[in-house]
């Protein structure tokens, strides 16, 4: 039996093995030495001044909010196509996420409807997303006079217009969830030039010793994690590198196909991470085409769990996205064999969506 192609798949060798055996040898697990030195390493990649390590991409976001005063009645403007963790980030202030629609190119939050959304609801900060890499419009929104904070957990590494990904607005985040572009099993940062919001995100990621808050909770990275995090980190531009290489390939052998009437390729650009390879499909739902791409051996994916409300602000271009983008296996490790495998199935089920 032929074995499926994963969607997603961990990109390591011996020197994150290496890693976490000195750590386990050190003696030294929680939070110390290793988590100061991919601080240190976070700031120099990010550009910024100061960087704080946290036990998680959702806790960075709820911890930079929190340096931010947000309270219960605050508004924050999130892209209405995006993870859920934003939204409870935000909900955890006993705040509200207004969903604002995305871009039909890149899927990042709409400059334009972001700008707008600031003139009528008055929120206290915006999140955007670099969404599956491509750098979200941050400068157009920061001139909107509003807190931004960019997510970065899609795309990192790399600078956009003289500006590296993460130091662009008030505040950077990142996940290193297993499945993110830097991998660490869990974990996450924030990167800022704000001594401020740097101070206050490192004595809220703690409770010990601190007075009953509900809002203090266990946030702190462990050395064991850092350790993964900072060998991933030496590896970060050829993982890049190599990403955009299998995504070069992608682009070329589906836009030959007879069949590209039945798909939309994603933008092509020089100044973007190529984190997730999504498709737009067109007359047939991305939830089809996932279980028919399983049905022959390949594990794509709808990248993105719709989180909103019933009475949410309208967005068309999110709910576009919700219903019709798959993604295709794109990671380091993805071998040529492997993606082969991937363009042949997906477009044999394109021609068959094409005749029906």
């Amino acid at each position: 039996m032929n074995k499926t192609v994963p969607h997603n798949r961990l990109t390591f060798g011996e020197a994150e093995c290496e890693a976490v055996l000195r750590t386990v040898r050190s003696g030294q697990w929680a939070q110390g030495p290793r988590v100061e030195e991919l601080e240190s390493e976070l700031a120099r990649l990010g550009g910024v001044q100061y960087a704080v390590c946290v036990s998680s991409g959702l806790a960075a976001i709820r911890l930079t909010l929190g340096a931010l005063g947000l309270r219960c009645g605050d508004f924050v403007l999130v892209p209405g196509y995006s993870c859920v963790a934003l939204a409870n980030a935000v909900l955890a202030w006993g705040a509200t996420p207004v969903p604002v629609d995305v871009d039909a190119t890149t899927w990042n939050i709409e400059s334009g409807e972001c700008l707008r959304q600031i003139m009528a609801s008055r929120p206290r900060a915006v999140i955007v997303v670099n969404t599956f890499g491509a750098p979200a419009p941050v400068e157009e929104i920061t001139s909107g006079g509003l807190a931004v904070i960019e997510d970065c957990a899609h795309g990192f590494g790399i600078t956009v217009n003289g500006r590296l990904l993460g130091s662009r607005s008030l505040a950077g985040v990142l996940s290193f969830h297993a499945t993110k572009l830097i991998g660490g099993g869990e974990g996450g940062a924030v990167l800022t030039n704000s001594a401020e919001i740097a101070k206050s995100v490192s004595f809220a990621r703690d409770y010990g010793d601190r007075p009953a808050d509900g809002h203090r909770m266990n946030d702190k990275m462990s050395e064991l994690e850092a350790s993964i995090i900072l060998a991933q980190l030496k590896r970060l531009p050829e993982m890049i590198a190599a990403r955009a290489w299998l995504a070069s390939r992608y682009l070329e052998r589906l836009a030959e196909s007879l069949h590209c009437h039945v798909y939309k390729l994603p933008a092509n650009s020089r100044e973007r991470v190529w984190y997730r390879f999504a498709v737009q499909m067109a007359g047939v739902s991305a939830e089809k085409v996932v279980s028919d791409l399983r049905g022959v051996g390949v594990d794509a994916a709808q990248p993105v769990t719709d989180w909103r409300a019933g009475n949410s602000p309208s967005a068309p271009v999110a709910d576009k996205a919700y219903r019709s983008l798959v993604s295709l296996p794109l990671y380091p490790t993805l071998t040529q064999d492997e993606q082969d495998v991937v363009i042949v199935a997906f477009l044999k089920l394109c021609g068959v969506y094409a005749r029906a």
